[in-house]
């Protein structure tokens, strides 16, 4: 197994043209690591910040490091919680990540065979149409309000849908984005266009 001396700790993926990082926390790192540049040259990774800085600068922008050693999950939580909140720092500020708070409820913790197979049989039991067309729009309404709430996404939205005589890339780098981004909000939501 590839992964069978790997180490637990904290670690930190580091953009070197601009010096920002972002911190975890993980049993096995070298696996945790892999599985962050995987998602990342996929164009997958569920943290925007960190994807959209990989998108921009590249892989070879990117490097990573061991921060601290730990094998007792409760104290490497306590240590990235450090570093998140400020108490401890690095060289390079974690400007990465999305949430301050680094614990997860079970982290440490793992939830019962009774309580599995009541979840198990829950999911079986369960009617709901997720694919329904009323599903559907209320997921859209919902992420639409969202949106009309940030003033500044709107207007993001607006010079998209405004300048359509502007390529994609162009938009792109007049708003700070990348075009694959700018394409994807124009051709979502071009039937909002004198609407916003």
């Amino acid at each position: 197994m590839p992964y069978k001396a790997d180490i637990s700790g904290i670690y930190k993926i580091v953009n070197n043209a601009t010096k920002e990082c972002y911190v975890g926390k993980a049993k096995g790192i070298k696996k945790r690591v892999n599985e962050h540049f995987r998602l990342l040259r996929k164009g997958a990774h569920p943290n925007g910040r960190l994807q959209t800085s990989f998108n921009h600068y590249g892989a070879s922008a990117f490097t990573w490091d061991i921060e601290v050693y730990c094998d007792d999950p409760n104290e490497f939580a306590v240590i990235e919680e450090a570093f998140l909140q400020g108490r401890a720092c690095f060289i390079d500020p974690a400007t990465y990540n999305i949430s301050c708070p680094s614990h997860a409820p079970m982290t440490t913790r793992q939830h019962s065979v009774e309580v599995r197979e009541r979840i198990r049989l829950g999911r079986r039991a369960a009617t709901f149409d997720y694919q329904s067309e009323e599903y559907r729009a209320t997921l859209s309404e919902a992420q639409m309000a969202r949106y009309r709430r940030d003033p500044k996404f709107i207007e993001k939205l607006r010079f998209i849908l405004d300048n359509p005589h502007m390529t994609y890339a162009a938009r792109a780098r007049a708003i700070g984005g990348d075009t694959s981004s700018i394409r994807r909000l124009a051709l979502k939501y071009q039937h909002l266009k004198g609407i916003l």
